[in-house]
């Protein structure tokens, strides 16, 4: 008899079929006559019990499992890439997942791409709406592996900013993940809608190093919360946690200011803020594929908002202990010519994500996985990458 069992795996039986669950919110089938094929097995929840020696059944089930990960998706039924040490996928390069420096002491972690909110301003069209195609997930030893590399080339105090292209209280390694990225930084700040947040899971946010939340919190008006979040957005509850936060942990209430939604709460925002968390308000700016329900104002009329309320609303980096610092060496530049290897498709239909000199590069066109392909670079701020493909 040899027992299957993973930290991050669950198992499901449906019809003829194993729903093996990974990572909580992302997961693929595999069909029971192709795990009879291994011996007779049994099914529980946390594990698969075979009648077959352990070499057997390790041998086996490793094909299956790279399979399964080859058709992994999330529960939106997004294909979803996981991004491992063994993935060949470096997590420099995009702004989608992994690692972003800006040049500063502060450097982002992006650990996936999923999001449990559809807000009506998402400047990444993230959520159940989303026109993309595909999702990312990143394995949490390699994020804390590559962090560390860059982390040790910076001069100042390191801050973590887990800032993904998502909600990071769906990544469900987040507090082992806090623990271990605290390792390397002096502090850790977390970007959230909230919606996960409970009074456990704070404490274990705490415990294991987090030292800041930075709160998506838009409005107090629970009917503005539910159009802009396009979804039930619990205010109450939110409150309750923020509450529970108090003398704990420090918060930043970070609301987005949506012209013609919310530019009217301001006030009511400062009163409720007042004396317990700090405040950073933001302008809602447009973006090509992010979702626009309205038209952007300029900074000078967001400035004039909050001059009506209150001077100290807007938080410039020097407020966090945020200074320029060391950058990361570019491997290449715009308008470079390089060759790079199609490694697995992009965010959106036709998008595709290249490999070359440890840094994804992405591109759009018509492409295979494992093609070699020569590529103009057109894009390379903050080693983020985007090339256009030359034809030969």
């Amino acid at each position: 008899m040899t027992i299957v069992a993973f930290q991050d795996f669950k198992f499901k039986e449906e019809d003829n079929k194993v729903k093996c669950v990974f990572m909580k919110h992302y997961f693929f089938y595999v069909e029971k006559e192709t795990l009879a094929k291994i011996s007779a097995f049994k099914i529980d929840e946390d594990s698969l019990e075979f009648d077959a020696s352990q070499k057997t059944v390790t041998n086996k089930f490793n094909r299956l499992l790279k399979i399964g990960f080859s058709n992994l998706i999330n529960v939106f039924g997004n294909k979803t890439i996981y991004i491992h040490r063994d993935s060949s996928i470096p997590l420099l390069g995009s702004n989608e997942f992994g690692i972003v420096d800006r040049g500063t002491n502060l450097i982002e972690v992006k650990p996936l791409s999923l999001c449990n909110l559809d807000c009506i301003y998402c400047s990444v069209d993230a959520g159940k709406s989303s026109k993309k195609k595909t999702d990312f997930l990143v394995e949490p030893s390699y994020l804390v592996e590559e962090f560390q590399k860059i982390a040790s080339l910076k001069k100042n105090p390191v801050e973590v900013s887990i800032n993904p292209q998502g909600e990071p209280l769906m990544y469900s390694r987040i507090v082992e993940l806090v623990k271990e990225l605290k390792k390397h930084a002096q502090t850790i700040s977390m970007n959230t809608n909230g919606l996960l947040l409970t009074e456990k899971l704070i404490d274990k946010l705490v415990e294991a190093g987090l030292s800041r939340i930075n709160l998506s919190l838009n409005t107090l008006n629970k009917e503005t919360a539910d159009k802009l979040s396009g979804a039930v957005y619990p205010i109450d509850r939110i409150k309750k946690v923020l509450g529970y936060c108090e003398g704990k942990i420090e918060v930043l209430i970070a609301p987005l200011i949506v012209p013609g939604y919310n530019d009217s709460d301001i006030k009511e925002m400062v009163e409720f803020c007042k004396g317990k968390y700090r405040m950073g308000f933001q302008n809602f700016l447009s973006y090509k594929k992010g979702r626009n329900p309205v038209k952007a104002k300029s900074m000078d009329w967001f400035f004039k908002l909050l001059r009506k309320h209150e001077s100290e609303l807007v938080n410039s980096a020097e407020d966090y202990n945020i200074f320029d610092d060391t950058k990361i060496p570019k491997p290449f530049k715009k308008r470079q010519m390089i060759e790079a290897t199609v490694i697995c498709p992009g965010k959106y239909s036709g998008e595709f994500i290249c490999v070359a000199q440890n840094r994804c590069i992405v591109v759009s066109g018509n492409l295979n996985i494992g093609e070699r392909i020569k590529i103009r670079i057109i894009r390379d701020k903050h080693n983020i990458f985007k090339g256009l493909i030359q034809k030969s």
